[in-house]
């Protein structure tokens, strides 16, 4: 499907507005018209904001993606492990139950993997139930019946898993995925003097990965040239290579030139959060501050590369292209070389367990 924005028209507009409206957001005057005006616009950023994505009144993949899958609640469809894996909202309720019965059913992504299908099947047996690994309605009715035991535990945060977690104490032997943002047709943010995210979030990888091989890392990058990588096959890449980390380089920017600094967003959904990846972005915020980057704090978003990846994911903005100052900087090697040493030395520290202060602190 293609990107959609104010102003374009045509069937896919259509399902975007029907899908909207199925949901419960207002879409003004213009109602299911096949027409992306304003208020279509103001019904797509109060999705994005309520679903933890980036709020830009567009309809890119990720925000597609999240719009067919808010539309299924649990018992809509047969829920079993396949291939590709089944995503939606009902996946969500169900790792949620399961996650709050004691059944590890991996980090609430929404999406039907091994270690749901594992929780089922181990759930299944627990309950007296045939172990087909099948969420249909036998197995929501013991669902259902066992959850009104546990009431009053809805929304609390369940302690994240480390799926074997090794706490190492160094570099040496992790494997990292290094993400450089946009690439090709797509620049990403362009600035006043034409300088693109694509090629400043390139440089900090291609430097990055130089560092962090010299410390003994496995590193894959998604891309190390001028070209398009699809959104999802990013994350894909890192699954693929059963990556420890997955961090991807981009560029932000505000309607303020006054806006700068830098910041980090780990994986958030709803009451879930990624509790190593805030981890991670607290000492990578903390290596900025100290190499005199202006640090913004570490957000939990519910964007797709922080979702899909399996491993420990981490999106970080170390500049707004939009800013003169922070422009005029991004031209710079030392800058570059900066950035990269501080992101090098936020994955020793997390890794050497260097304390952060209270994970309850603001960022």
């Amino acid at each position: 499907m293609r990107d959609l924005s104010r102003g374009d028209r045509g069937k896919e507009v259509l399902d975007v507005q029907t899908r909207l409206r199925g949901q419960g957001f207002e879409l003004g005057r213009e109602g299911v018209d096949g027409f992306f005006g304003p208020h279509t616009e103001t019904a797509v950023l109060s999705f994005q904001q309520e679903r933890g994505l980036l709020a830009d009144g567009q309809v890119g993949a990720n925000t597609w993606r999240e719009l067919v899958e808010s539309g299924y609640a649990l018992g809509d469809r047969l829920l079993y492990l396949r291939e590709p894996p089944f995503r939606g909202d009902d996946v969500l309720q169900l790792q949620v139950k399961l996650n709050l019965l004691g059944f590890n059913a991996g980090p609430e992504r929404g999406v039907h993997d091994d270690e749901v299908e594992r929780a089922v099947l181990d759930f299944q047996r627990n309950a007296g139930l045939p172990p087909d690994g099948i969420v249909g309605e036998s197995t929501l009715m013991k669902l259902e019946a066992v959850r009104k035991a546990e009431s009053g535990r809805e929304g609390k945060k369940i302690p994240e898993r480390d799926r074997g977690y090794a706490a190492a104490r160094g570099l040496t032997g992790q494997s990292v995925t290094i993400d450089p943002g946009h690439g090709g047709a797509d620049g990403g943010i362009v600035s006043a003097q034409g300088l693109a995210e694509k090629d400043v979030a390139l440089a900090l990888g291609l430097r990055l990965a130089e560092l962090l091989r010299a410390e003994g890392c496995r590193v894959q990058l998604t891309r190390e040239a001028d070209e398009r990588v699809p959104l999802y096959a990013r994350a894909e890449a890192a699954n693929g290579a059963a990556s420890d980390f997955f961090l991807s380089l981009h560029c932000n920017q505000a309607p303020s030139p006054a806006a700068r600094g830098a910041a980090g967003y780990y994986f958030q959904r709803s009451h879930y959060y990624s509790e190593h990846g805030r981890r991670l972005a607290g000492s990578i915020g903390a290596r900025m501050e100290a190499a005199g980057v202006p640090w913004l704090g570490r957000l939990g978003r519910n964007f797709a590369l922080l979702r899909e990846a399996r491993g420990i994911a981490l999106v970080v903005e170390p500049l707004f292209l939009t800013s003169p100052e922070d422009e005029a900087l991004a031209k710079r090697p030392e800058h570059i070389e900066r950035l990269a040493r501080a992101l090098a030395g936020g994955f020793a520290d997390y890794l050497a367990r260097l304390p952060l202060g209270s994970e309850e602190e603001a960022s």
